[in-house]
């Protein structure tokens, strides 16, 4: 399909993915996974467990026509968004563990939401004839990773073109969603006649998701600031990337629209969710900061000050022992002292 809709749609969804890519350190990343492995562990369950879960159900509980319930499935099938580390940032969250998550996320929903698809649409949804074109769904994955993959070479040779990137693909990202918003609403003005349960899992898949899962990181043991970060990574779901990939996926355009409907009011919901979210996080206060991976250079610090330590009690020990030794006795020990000591100053240096 190379309709110039899709095509601008795929365009964008590569600045967005270039855009997320531009925000990730993969050092920062792999000391994250490295340090706090039970809280991105915790993330991808309920990225990809979880939120798939509620869809689900909310889909057989209000009987859902089958494009509607793919259409719910897919967005609660999809990667984190691209806006979630700033939310998590404003909401007094840990930072790198969202982008940590979303990196991750992004990964895996190359072999996630295929999988997904299967376990959940082929078995439930797609029984009346609908075709889910698994190339298109690859294709548009591809569409997202690789030039996500290219921000992340960016910022890795200079922070001044990824931060020009980032903010692209932020401002794109949301730009996208506006449009997206305003066209499926003027061209699809009997959304407003569809009935309860569309409108209300499609508004709360957010909110339940995002509850159920800082209650997860809670018993997980989680700090705060960890719990609010998983909590707002999995509410928050690539609404662009869902787009994109009906839009590619489905040539008939009345199954389009039918599809589309979920992830347009998830999408006008996002914007309210958020807002509530923010404000409950905020009321909540600042957590405590919890101490994030360990740097080279705090290794180093605690080195230097473990042998100054050793040097002062090197002389304390000497002054003890001139009350008690002879003037020879003294000018023996005091040297293999001095030596110590400097012993103990070069290695601080080390």
């Amino acid at each position: 399909m190379a309709d110039p809709v899709s095509t601008v749609l795929s365009l964008m969804l590569v600045v967005v993915g270039a855009g997320l890519g531009a925000t990730i350190k993969y050092e920062e990343v792999l000391a994250c996974l490295r340090e706090k492995r039970i809280a991105a562990t915790a993330g991808v369950v309920t990225q990809f467990g979880l939120m798939p879960l509620i869809a689900y159900f909310y889909a057989n509980v209000f009987d859902f026509r089958n494009e509607h319930g793919i259409g719910l499935m897919l967005v609660a099938s999809a990667p984190g968004g691209v806006t979630s580390s700033l939310i998590t940032y404003w909401s007094g969250g840990d930072v790198i563990l969202s982008i940590t998550m979303s990196s991750v996320s992004t990964i895996l929903a190359f072999g996630m939401m295929p999988l997904l698809i299967e376990i959940y649409i082929n078995t439930t949804f797609a029984d009346g004839g609908l075709n889910i074109p698994y190339e298109w769904i690859f294709i548009t994955l591809l569409l997202l990773i690789i030039p996500c993959a290219f921000g992340v070479w960016v910022r890795s040779k200079s922070e001044v073109w990824a931060k020009r990137m980032e903010k692209s693909g932020s401002i794109i990202g949301v730009i996208f969603l506006v449009v997206a918003l305003i066209y499926g609403v003027v061209e699809n003005t009997h959304l407003f006649d569809l009935g309860f349960g569309v409108w209300w899992s499609s508004c709360t898949l957010q909110l339940i998701g995002s509850a159920f899962s800082y209650f997860i990181a809670y018993c997980s043991g989680l700090p705060v600031r960890a719990r609010r970060t998983i909590s707002i990574e999995a509410g928050i779901q690539n609404a662009t990337l869902v787009i994109t990939m009906v839009t590619n996926s489905f040539s008939d355009q009345d199954e389009r629209i039918l599809v589309l409907i979920p992830v347009f009011i998830y999408s006008v919901a996002y914007f309210w969710n958020f807002l509530l979210t923010l404000a409950l996080f905020r009321y909540m206060g600042e957590p405590e900061f919890d101490d994030g991976p360990l740097k080279a250079s705090d290794s180093s610090a605690d080195l230097q000050t473990d042998t100054e330590k050793v040097a002062m009690e090197m002389k304390a020990e000497r002054a003890q022992t001139d009350k008690t030794m002879s003037p020879v006795e003294r000018g023996n020990t005091g040297m293999s002292l001095a030596l110590g000591s400097q012993r103990a100053s070069s290695l601080a240096h080390v």
